[in-house]
């Protein structure tokens, strides 16, 4: 027995006629007068009394009506419960990055609420490096990241500069080849980010491995200690914000110095309506603000 049985059964104890009901409830009248024979029949007893085409509901259908009712109106206000609560349920995105400032995502997720004002971004920092939280959507990260069993596509290119202090012997040149800088003391992000890997990749090719003087947690530590003189370092052109006005940002002009940024997410997982919109929608961002633009 399901609710549209109950209330094809109150129509019917409503109306004490088959036909009005059937009209009532837009169904065939042979076709309400069989559920109506098959519900007494599971319920083992007569609910009404048949006079010649006459149908009048007797003490069993009474009884039973006021159940009936009750547990339409249960199932009424659940359903409408739910719709109410769908109604508050922003559809959300999970997003995962080691972006260390949000530079790069402010714009991109307030142009996408812009079409999609009740979208709810669940952000989540991750700078561990070739570490993937499997619970997210979607992941915008350094490239150098090895992903496995994921599918990824290229979204930006930023040139990484050399940041030093202002009274610091190169602030004045234009650029700077990193094997001038060998003996320099370096202030960098802690081991368990990428982008120690990826810097010292560098100057494995200038040929010589960085001392550090600081590691940090923070980029904002980094640039506080170039601009109080502790040292010097790799920054990202735009990525990371602005520095202190006494960080003098130099062009490396060997080796060539960039970091490339992909999106992943996993592979086989369905996505979305809503996630697949938002993907979409950042490869039409990256291809149109690229950090240089």
């Amino acid at each position: 027995m399901d609710i549209q049985k109950l209330k094809y059964f109150r129509a019917v104890a409503q109306t004490e006629h088959i036909s009005k009901a059937a009209q009532k409830l837009h169904i065939a009248q042979p076709a309400l007068s069989k559920a109506i024979t098959m519900m007494e029949e599971e319920l083992g007893t007569p609910l009404f009394i048949r006079t010649g085409r006459r149908i009048r509901i007797n003490e069993y259908g009474l009884e039973f009506l006021k159940y009936a009712e009750a547990a339409i109106s249960a199932f009424e206000n659940g359903r409408n419960a739910l719709n109410r609560m769908g109604q508050k349920i922003s559809p959300k995105i999970r997003l995962q990055t080691n972006i260390i400032n949000d530079h790069y995502l402010i714009g991109l997720m307030k142009s996408f609420k812009e079409k999609h004002p009740d979208v709810r971004f669940v952000v989540i920092k991750n700078y561990i490096k070739s570490k993937f939280l499997y619970d997210c959507d979607l992941y915008i990260h350094a490239a150098q990241i090895n992903l496995h069993k994921c599918e990824s596509v290229p979204l930006f290119s930023e040139k990484i500069m050399l940041g030093v202090p202002e009274n610091h012997p190169l602030a004045r040149n234009g650029g700077v080849e990193l094997h001038q800088i060998a003996n320099e003391q370096f202030i960098s992000l802690d081991d368990t980010t990428s982008w120690v890997e990826e810097t010292e990749a560098f100057c494995e090719q200038a040929g010589f491995t960085p001392t550090y003087s600081y590691q940090c947690d923070g980029t904002d530590m980094i640039a506080k200690l170039i601009n109080a003189g502790e040292g010097i370092g790799f920054l990202p052109e735009k990525s990371w914000g602005d520095f202190p006005s006494g960080v003098r940002l130099l062009n490396i002009r060997f080796p060539i110095c960039n970091r490339n940024y992909n999106m992943s997410w996993q592979t086989g997982k369905p996505q979305s309506e809503i996630v697949s919109a938002f993907r979409d929608h950042t490869l039409r961002y990256y291809s149109s603000h690229q950090p240089d633009h």
